[in-house]
């Protein structure tokens, strides 16, 4: 799509004639990877990419007044008399192929880039060139894949006609052209956003967001602890969590499975930290293919120390295998027992006895996990095998650290934080390499941006994000990234940006419970709370003993639909286990209020103000995340019925 360099000129009996220029909107699109689409099946992608031209593309310049231009195989060069019509197509056709996508595995995915530009354009013929086209070439590129960047010439004529925000990314070099463009990425919604200033970095794992400045708003009554990976249990929820604890959970239709904590002979804490380490990481393992149901690791980790038959955490965690062992460790050696149960049964479907260096231990562990899936007969993909063994290090000293700073961080206190950053910093400094360590490194600056614990809670927002860069750079396939990428976008109020990553975590690992949750909060935000709710539960699934905030956002979830009997119900079960969770009184008094019960409501309110007689209800939006502004005014009304001042 370049353009002449300069004009060709004509002369007609001496007089010099220039070429005809327009000002025209000029929409530049290219399909993401094609080469490699091509690579992958040609016949197919070459069939995809009519359809979509068919169903899509044509249709689309119908009816927004757009002249196609030229196609390049991978690309289409269109142009438009009005700049709104430019960007209502190209919005169109990202949210088109966003629906075409869905149930599409990743690499077979058709998926654009757009560049919008307004400028002057030089036409021959049925052909256009000349600035104005270099410009909308150059955004496209520098569009992050289904995304749109419009220039700044383009921007101001759309501003306050369609429902869309832009973000700043500054003034961009382009090639060929003199003064930088002013460039901004489009994104559907007209909420405001905080005042952050974003630009683009292009590394090895794609464009990802660097935060150059931000002003932090106040922390409001929405606790985020999902930022922390587990919080202590709360219980069991087999089907909703309004339903008595009591019943049994139904096996799942693929094969299923608990990892149990090691037994540790005698009392050696170095001991226990390494067996914590491998059931930790088999569960890590396990979780990453789609073809097992793995229970997560706080609800498997709660049977450490007590004498139960596999029958009944079979019932309880509904799983029909389990996974279960001992440790022992002798200078460096260790001696490791693993037997894979059928509950249904009793009986082993196989039991090993490992007597190995500690150097070993990650062959170790490889070996365990494949032993597992060959029992079970389930057949990985090449892929899938890949991911199976994904692990990050090689250094065993940093791998015992990263698992010893979950310890730390799922107590959830000052301390407990910075101790886990610096176990996670040592980590790193043995293994700079290493993406979980960088993960809770961003994890622990996170939590503390959210709960105000340091004198600039910006920049550890910052920090946060510069350690999920550095993450995504070592490795873009690794899950606990998007996870923590998810939260971050969340408190920008990203939420499409939030659910997406949130999804790319479950792409892969489908059995990760906290990424359901936090794709659970993303819905519910961004103004979905009907799949919300149907998330939240499979998240509880799978963590059948779960984090009491589970029960505070699928509450949240029920609130916005109007089932205020349910998130009552949701709400006083966590509060039978944390009275004093402010989280959940406030949504209490909400949902109570909403549902005209004002004692309850009252009640509910009086208790959360006890140990913060400041509050207020300005206090409380300040802190929300809601991208429908009608969201958040349901739940102030509500708050305002049961009292809560101005």
């Amino acid at each position: 799509m370049a353009a002449h360099e300069s004009e060709s000129r004509v002369s007609l009996n001496g007089v010099e004639i220039r070429p005809a220029r327009r000002l025209a909107a000029i929409l530049a699109a290219d399909v993401v990877g094609y080469s490699r689409l091509m690579g992958v099946e040609e016949e197919g992608t070459l069939a995809n990419l009519r359809a979509v031209r068919t169903e899509l593309i044509d249709p689309s310049l119908a009816a927004h007044r757009g002249r196609l231009v030229k196609t390049t195989g991978d690309g289409f060069l269109v142009e438009f008399a009005s700049v709104v019509d430019a960007l209502r197509c190209a919005i169109e056709w990202q949210q088109g192929m966003e629906r075409r996508n869905s149930g599409v595995a990743e690499g077979r995915r058709i998926v654009f880039r757009i560049g919008v530009n307004l400028g002057d354009v030089i036409v021959e013929g049925d052909d256009i060139f000349g600035d104005g086209v270099n410009v909308a070439a150059r955004l496209q590129s520098v569009a992050t894949p289904g995304t749109i960047c419009i220039s700044g010439a383009a921007r101001d004529q759309v501003l306050d006609k369609l429902p869309v925000v832009f973000e700043d990314l500054g003034r961009l070099r382009v090639k060929n052209i003199a003064r930088p463009v002013p460039a901004f990425l489009v994104r559907p919604g007209t909420q405001a956003r905080p005042a952050i200033h974003v630009r683009l970095w292009r590394g090895a794992a794609g464009r990802v967001l660097i935060l150059t400045a931000i002003v932090a708003a106040a922390a409001g009554a929405a606790a985020l602890l999902w930022l922390a990976p587990w919080t202590p249990g709360t219980g069991r929820v087999p089907l909703d969590a309004t339903a008595p604890t009591t019943q049994a959970l139904p096996l799942p239709d693929k094969p299923s499975i608990a990892v149990l904590p090691l037994d540790v002979a005698g009392s050696d804490p170095e001991a226990t930290g390494l067996g914590d380490a491998l059931a930790e990481t088999i569960i890590s393992s396990l979780s990453k293919t789609p073809k097992m149901f793995v229970i997560a690791r706080n609800s498997s980790f709660a049977y450490r120390g007590k004498p139960v038959t596999a029958q009944t955490v079979s019932t309880e965690l509904g799983v029909r295998y389990l996974l279960r062992g001992s440790i022992q460790k002798s200078a460096d050696r260790v001696r490791i027992t693993a037997q894979l149960i059928d509950a249904s049964t009793g009986y082993p479907l196989w039991s090993e006895t490992y007597d190995r260096k500690l150097d070993d231990i990650f062959a170790l562990q490889d070996d365990i996990t494949l032993r597992v899936v060959t029992a079970l007969q389930i057949e990985l993909t090449q892929g899938e095998a890949a991911r199976v063994r994904q692990r990050g290090t090689n250094n065993l000293r940093a791998w015992l650290l990263v698992n010893q700073s979950f310890e730390h961080l799922v107590r959830f206190t000052k301390e407990d934080n910075i101790r886990a950053r610096r176990l996670a910093e040592e980590a790193i400094a043995l293994d700079p390499s290493y993406p979980e360590a960088h993960v809770r490194l961003g994890r622990t600056h996170l939590i503390d941006f959210h709960s105000g614990w340091v004198a600039d809670p910006a920049a550890s927002l910052r920090l946060s994000i510069g350690h999920a860069q550095r993450a995504l750079k070592l490795d873009a396939n690794y899950p606990d990234t998007y996870h923590l990428l998810s939260a971050i976008y969340l408190y920008l109020k990203r939420h499409e940006d939030a659910r997406l990553a949130a999804a790319k975590a479950l792409d892969l690992s489908p059995n990760h419970s906290l990424a359901k949750a936090a794709l659970g909060m993303a819905l519910t935000y961004a103004g979905e709370p009907e799949a919300a709710i149907g998330v939240f539960k499979e998240a509880m699934r799978l963590s059948p003993i779960y984090p009491g905030w589970y029960l505070s956002e699928l509450a949240r979830a029920y609130f916005q639909t109007g089932r205020y009997d349910d998130a009552m119900a949701a709400l006083q079960r966590r509060l039978r286990d944390e009275p004093n969770s402010g989280e959940a009184l406030i949504l209490l008094a909400a949902s109570a209020g909403a549902a005209e019960r004002m004692d309850q409501a009252r009640a509910a309110l009086q208790k959360f103000l006890e140990p913060r007689p400041n509050y207020t209800l300005r206090l409380y939006a300040s802190g929300e995340f809601y991208k429908n502004a009608e969201d958040l005014n349901r739940v102030l009304d509500a708050l305002r019925k049961a009292g809560l001042p101005e």
